[in-house]
């Protein structure tokens, strides 16, 4: 069916059992929920006859149309995890314990070419707000024999890897007082507040690639790995022989040899008014990005020493 009105749109979806809704304009609607909101978008779109397309919008999973329409999806809980934005670690965590609460059983994960099994899996603990000591897991793959596995999740179009404001800040400044006094970047400031144009971007190191990826724990013993998707319930799968819990991943990223091309790391120095006490400048900020978020529009310095 086709929804000719908003009002209408909103009756079927309460029918589906999406209640909480957040109207957000006159042709986009929220579903607020805690469910793996990428199933429910798939739901609506094969309910109502409308196509889920999770490049749509600015949210990470997407959001799917239905005629005129587009339904997003949000998490419900303000609280907690999910305001960590954790919720794609909570599908691999939720996924895969449903299994294993039945007993210790395989776990298998691949991306078509590289694979990682592990037998005896008990438990997958969900760590990601623990980051101290530059800490990178978001998960732990439990065994039964002790064995906590590492490993990082990152969804599928997400371009940052981190914030870098206090492991980068010192060499950021710098460039931005020696950009500006060669006049390759101007800085405004209103109040406090410094306006940098253009931003900013240079490669990252070898020894900074492998610090913002993977951090200090996924490459110590057991060695862990980043994964990339944007989970859904369709990725978790017993194989055929029973042999085995198959998680389907878009890529594993597990040496520094991944991090190359379009994944290559970058530093950007983008402007942010929320970040006043900026040790770069109050209203500026800088991220460890994929190279694919430097832009057209980015500054790309070569050197550090006199860029």
């Amino acid at each position: 069916m086709n929804p000719t009105t908003m009002a209408k749109l909103q009756t079927e979806l309460r029918r589906l059992g999406f209640t909480q809704q957040k109207l957000e304009s006159s042709k986009t609607v929220s579903i607020m929920t805690d469910k793996n909101r990428v199933d429910v978008l798939q739901k609506v779109a094969d309910k109502l006859g409308g196509v889920y397309d999770p490049q749509k919008g600015s949210s990470s999973i997407g959001a799917t149309v239905v005629g005129q329409f587009t339904v997003k999806a949000r998490p419900a809980s303000k609280q907690g995890n999910r305001s960590a934005g954790l919720d794609n670690e909570d599908a691999m965590i939720d996924n895969i314990n449903k299994f294993v609460k039945k007993g210790a059983m395989k776990v298998c994960i691949t991306d078509g070419t590289k694979k990682y099994e592990y037998d005896n899996v008990v438990e997958v603990k969900g760590v990601g707000t623990d980051t101290a000591n530059r800490k990178k897991a978001d998960v732990l793959l439990c065994t039964a024999d002790g064995k906590e596995i590492p490993i990082s999740i990152k969804k599928d179009n997400a371009e940052m890897w981190e914030s870098a404001d206090s492991y980068w800040a010192q060499t950021a400044k710098s460039l931005v007082d020696k950009l500006e006094a060669s006049g390759k970047v101007s800085v405004e400031k209103t109040g406090i507040i410094n306006k940098i144009s253009p931003s900013i971007g240079i490669k990252a190191t070898a020894a900074e690639k492998k610090a913002v990826v993977f951090g200090n724990d996924l490459l110590m013993p057991p060695t862990g790995f980043v994964v990339v998707r944007t989970f859904s319930s369709s990725d978790f799968n017993i194989r055929p022989d029973g042999d085995c819990l198959e998680v389907t991943v878009t890529s594993i990223i597990d040496a520094m040899t991944d991090l190359k091309g379009d994944k290559d790391i970058y530093f950007l120095i983008r402007n942010d008014s929320s970040r006043k006490g900026s040790k770069i400048r109050p209203g500026l900020r800088v991220l460890a990005v994929s190279k694919t978020r430097i832009n057209k529009n980015v500054l790309v310095v070569t050197n550090r020493t006199n860029p």
